[in-house]
């Protein structure tokens, strides 16, 4: 268990709770944990899915934009929901998003066209180009609330 600040919202104090094989294994976590505390860049972590934070993106994508924008950015986010949407978005690596592309350029097709068949790299493109705005934004949303870097 490590202290890992306080929260804004109530004043109270925060903590995580880990479990691991070995108490070495305990030691390096709890020394990397409490170095990142110290120097701002700890983030705890959060149990919203890629799914529900794509929902809160849109959200708050449609005060800025168009009805038509937010209709083509969600049928674009449609094709990474169904592979990536069930992770954790804290645990959503660089891989997954990789492996969701080679899939989606061999396998992609949900419409217009025969089901299965390869996406065409503009629609991956496109699809990339929106969920890196989304996570951008949760990292940003992240920094600003919790006060610290990623």
């Amino acid at each position: 268990m490590v202290d890992v600040g306080v929260d804004p919202a109530t004043g109270k104090r925060r903590q995580l709770t880990r479990t691991f094989a070995t108490l070495k294994e305990a030691k390096v976590e709890y020394a990397r944990i409490t170095n990142r505390r110290q120097e701002g860049t700890f983030v705890p972590p959060k149990q919203i899915t890629v799914n529900e934070w794509l929902d809160r993106w849109l959200a708050m994508k449609a005060d800025d934009l168009e009805e038509t924008t937010i209709y083509n950015y969600r049928i674009t986010l449609d094709r990474v929901r169904g592979k990536l949407g069930h992770i954790r978005l804290q645990e959503l690596t660089e891989e997954d998003v990789e492996e969701w592309m080679n899939w989606a350029l061999r396998y992609g097709r949900a419409r217009g066209g025969k089901a299965g068949t390869p996406l065409g790299v503009t629609s991956v493109e496109m699809s990339l180009a929106r969920l890196k705005d989304a996570l951008n934004r949760a990292v940003k949303s992240s920094q600003q609330r919790d006060g610290c870097g990623v």
